[in-house]
């Protein structure tokens, strides 16, 4: 079990969980923002996360999100001074490095702070950059990535494709 936080622990930029049972292959996922999980304790997110990965048949899980600061309510991104965290995006390029499958999972962008809807795309750019092919659980309607914890482990993996709706 492994963490990477800022050192004033308001930001996470980086999780790695090792999976008892699990096959050689490395899976990341990338959602929104980190909660309460550190280096000793998985939240209820990280533990479905888990969950799914050993079905893929991950022998290690890496999560990275697409703002690092640290919240249980997605709301407190909108008066954080940086949600997506100075050294994020150096982590993120990383994490698609490290792992042969990359799951994006930050759910509806209706959830977010007008002003943040936007960072999905950089995140886009990012993996494209970097030859990944992105994954995902199912799409919302807006097209973007279901978030892992309100669906069952039968869901498939399917290719995710930018989508063309737009919410503003």
């Amino acid at each position: 079990m492994r963490a990477v936080l800022s050192d004033c622990s308001r930001y996470r930029y980086r999780l790695e969980r090792d999976l008892a049972g699990g096959g050689d292959r490395t899976v990341a996922f990338i959602m929104v923002n980190p909660s309460t999980a550190d280096a000793e304790i998985d939240d209820p997110t990280i533990r479905k996360v888990k969950g799914f990965a050993l079905r893929m048949g991950a022998g290690r899980v890496i999560v990275g999100n697409l703002f690092a600061y640290r919240a249980t309510d997605i709301k407190a991104l909108r008066d954080a001074p940086d949600p997506v965290g100075i050294e994020n995006d150096g982590h993120l390029r990383r994490i698609l490095a490290d792992a042969e499958v990359c799951v994006v999972a930050w759910g509806a962008l209706s959830k977010l702070p007008p002003a943040l809807r936007r960072r999905w795309a950089q995140f886009h750019d990012m993996a494209t950059a970097a030859g990944a092919s992105l994954k995902c659980l199912g799409v919302a309607k807006d097209g973007h990535p279901l978030h892992p914890c309100m669906i069952g482990y039968e869901r498939p993996v399917l290719e995710w494709r930018r989508p063309c709706l737009t919410v503003s």
